[in-house]
């Protein structure tokens, strides 16, 4: 039960189950582990490290997340809507159709993760990096993108707001594609 877990715990290939919910989770290390609730919104993650988990279409909304890490876990359609995540790094993730909409990221680095059609609608970056991900139609709409460095990620297409995407950083191929959203034609 994931009420009474305690901190400083490594869990490996458990099954984590939750019964009255619990509002804070503090130095725990979950490795292989399987969650029979998808529901962890309004909750506060601390010094967290989830290692080979399927997180995959959990409802993280409204949560904290503080000094986090996630190595090779599944988080297919997640959602962290109106999260907070501070010093968090995500590292070989399976992150596909994931939602940080109305979210704050800050000091928080994507690693060799898939993020494709990834939504960070109105998100408030701060120190944050992508680096060798997927980022195939990732939405960042509404979100500045001043500072961000898309270089040693890849995609074809990706969705921004044009007047927010001043001070972005991206190699010459990715730049006909984000030329085409600004209604330019690049001509041979």
């Amino acid at each position: 039960m994931i009420e009474e877990i305690e901190e400083n715990t490594h869990l490996i290939d458990c099954e984590i189950d939750c019964r009255f919910g619990r509002k804070q989770l503090q130095e725990v290390q979950f490795e292989n582990c399987r969650f029979l609730l998808n529901d962890y919104s309004q909750m506060e993650f601390l010094d967290i490290i989830f290692k080979k988990c399927d997180l995959s279409n959990f409802n993280f909304s409204k949560s904290i997340f503080y000094r986090c890490k996630f190595q090779a876990c599944k988080l297919i359609g997640s959602q962290f809507i109106g999260s907070t995540l501070k010093d968090i790094y995500w590292q070989d993730c399976f992150m596909n159709y994931a939602v940080f909409s109305d979210s704050i990221l800050k000091q928080v680095c994507f690693e060799d993760s898939q993020l494709k059609e990834v939504f960070f609608q109105s998100v408030s970056f701060n120190k944050v990096d992508f680096l060798k991900c997927n980022l195939q139609l990732a939405d960042f709409t509404e979100s500045k993108l001043n500072g961000l460095d898309f270089s040693t990620s890849d995609f074809i297409d990706i969705r921004l707001t044009p007047n927010l995407a001043k001070g972005m950083s991206i190699r010459f191929d990715q730049a006909a594609s984000i030329a085409a959203t600004l209604g330019v034609i690049i001509k041979d």
